[in-house]
């Protein structure tokens, strides 16, 4: 992988980790507060992204906003369940982590995307640092449902990155993002409006422009990776964005005075190793 999409990548995960780390952060309803911002986003993004289309618009693209909006409305439906049981610091690494996995294996197996014998490795160390920072004692139903839930969102999560990285190969990358911010709340919207009412008028009325801020990041992590697809083999693209699980960590460390564990600090050095091993493979 060449040093600049290494850099653009590991760019895009501090992108990645704050916003995650204001949604971790933020005392409203976390689907709520995701659907608002992603939603208004959208709104504004959308008219701009037409001054990005470089191509004609073709019938075929539709197939992958569609398809791709279908997911990430579960997705959003899914996570929202899980973070009413469990924090994001149990969500996300054990999401992503299955994420990485699922993801790698797709395009060895099916794509057939080169991948040597470093580059397997260092996804493997990734993913195995995930699940340390993942790790929680089995003690209640409520947190072991929360680790099925966020199982789930790792297979949303694995399925949408494969769809957009062929996705990036046809439709121009501002639109595709921006167009994405308003289907996916849509498709969500039936499942969230009737019970999440009142915590959508919330956000709209007192955390509109926080809401706005971390779809813009959200965004413009996503739109530097789906592009880094285009140019690198999409398991290394997918698995060094798993850096932003690092840094969410040390700021909740720093800023939420999280406890530091040995498994907490175990995982931090696996997934930075795993960094290492797939810039040089």
């Amino acid at each position: 992988m060449s040093v600049g999409v290494f850099a653009l990548v590991i760019a895009a995960s501090f992108f990645q980790a704050w916003w995650n780390f204001h949604l971790k952060k933020v005392n409203v309803d976390k689907a709520a507060f995701l659907f608002v911002g992603w939603l208004v986003f959208g709104i504004v993004a959308v008219p701009i992204s037409f001054f990005f289309i470089d191509k004609p618009f073709d019938p075929s693209w539709w197939h992958f906003v569609l398809a791709t909006g279908l997911i990430q409305g579960i997705y959003l439906v899914t996570l929202s369940a899980a973070y009413t049981l469990a924090d994001v610091s149990l969500i996300f690494p054990l999401a992503r982590g299955l994420s990485i996995a699922l993801t790698s294996i797709t395009f060895i197996v099916f794509v057939k995307q080169p991948i040597n014998a470093l580059g397997a490795t260092g996804i493997a160390v990734i993913f195995s640092g995930a699940m340390l920072l993942a790790f929680r004692h089995f003690s209640s139903q409520k947190t072991r449902m929360a680790m099925l839930l966020a199982l789930v969102i790792g297979v949303l999560v694995s399925s949408y990155s494969v769809l957009d990285s062929f996705g990036a190969q046809k439709i121009p990358l501002v639109f595709y993002i921006a167009i994405m911010n308003v289907v996916a709340p849509l498709f969500a919207l039936p499942w969230l409006y009737k019970s999440k009412r009142q915590d959508f008028i919330n956000v709209f009325k007192n955390h509109l422009l926080l809401a706005f801020l971390v779809a813009l990041a959200g965004s413009a992590a996503y739109l530097i990776v789906v592009w880094a697809y285009t140019l690198a083999p999409a398991a290394y693209v997918l698995a060094l964005r798993e850096v932003s699980i690092v840094i969410t960590a040390l700021l909740g460390v720093i800023y939420l005075k999280e406890p530091v564990t040995r498994l907490k600090i175990a995982g931090i050095t696996l997934i930075l190793l795993g960094i290492i091993l797939i810039k040089l493979a």
